[in-house]
C-alpha cells in the first residue's frame, strides 16, 4: 500500500510501534506518514490521536515548521475529542505535553500556540489521570530502601514519591535530615532521586 492508501488507524499503529520498539524508521517514511496524517487529522479517533502524540514524544521528532503544523492539527482534534477521552489517552496526552515543555521550553522556544491551547484546557486533568495510575514496587526495590535506611546515615527514605510536576514516581526519594538547630534560611535539604527500576518505564 502506498501512504495515501494508509486509514488512520494504520498511521497511528505505525508510529505507535516504532516508538514502542525504539526503531529509527526511514526518513522517506516519516515524512510520508506525516503527510498522511497531516490530510487526515480530522479523521483520528480518541485512541488514534493520543497514540500518535504519545508516539512523536517518545521517537523526541525534531520540531520544526512541517511537525508544527501537524502538532497543531493534533491539538485541535485532541480538543474536539476532549469529551471521549479514558483515562489511558488523558496519561499519554499528558506525557506528550510534558515531552513537549521539556523539549521546547528548557530551549526557550514557547510551545505551539496548539500545545499551550491544550495544556491549558487539559493539562491538569490529563496530569490528574496520569498521576492516578497505581505504582508497583519491585522486591529490588525494597531491598535498595532497606538497604539505604541501614546505612547508619542520617536520611530519610520515602518509596514510590509522586513528583507534583510530571505526575512520575520516583521508585525511592533520599533526604538528609536537617541539621539539629538549621532552620529554613540554611536554603532546603540536600535530595537524591534513587531510580531502580528504570528508565524503560519512563514513556510507558
Amino acid at each position: 500500500a502506498t501512504a495515501g492508501e494508509f486509514k488512520t488507524q494504520e498511521v497511528a499503529n505505525l508510529f505507535w510501534a516504532l516508538a514502542t520498539m525504539d526503531e529509527k524508521a526511514d526518513p522517506c517514511l516519516l515524512e510520508a506518514m506525516q503527510r498522511r496524517a497531516r490530510l487526515t487529522a480530522g479523521n483520528f479517533n480518541s485512541q488514534e490521536v493520543s497514540n500518535m502524540l504519545w508516539a512523536l514524544a517518545v521517537m523526541g521528532e525534531v520540531y520544526d515548521e512541517v511537525l508544527g503544523v501537524l502538532i497543531n492539527l493534533f491539538s485541535a482534534r485532541v480538543l474536539e475529542l476532549r469529551d471521549q477521552l479514558s483515562l489511558a489517552e488523558k496519561s499519554q496526552i499528558h506525557q506528550w505535553l510534558l515531552s513537549c515543555e521539556l523539549d521546547l521550553e528548557s530551549s526557550g522556544v514557547p510551545l505551539p500556540s496548539g500545545v499551550a491551547r491544550v495544556k491549558l484546557v487539559l493539562g491538569e486533568e490529563c496530569l490528574q489521570a496520569f498521576s492516578g495510575q497505581a505504582s508497583h514496587e519491585s522486591g529490588l526495590q525494597r531491598e535498595v530502601a532497606v538497604a539505604l535506611r541501614g546505612a547508619g546515615m542520617e536520611l530519610e527514605i520515602e518509596e514510590e514519591h509522586r513528583d507534583a510536576r510530571s505526575g512520575y514516581s520516583i521508585d525511592v526519594l533520599v533526604r538528609r535530615r536537617p541539621a539539629e538547630g538549621s532552620t529554613e534560611s540554611d536554603g532546603p535539604a540536600p535530595l537524591w532521586a534513587v531510580e531502580v527500576d528504570g528508565p524503560s518505564h519512563f514513556l510507558g
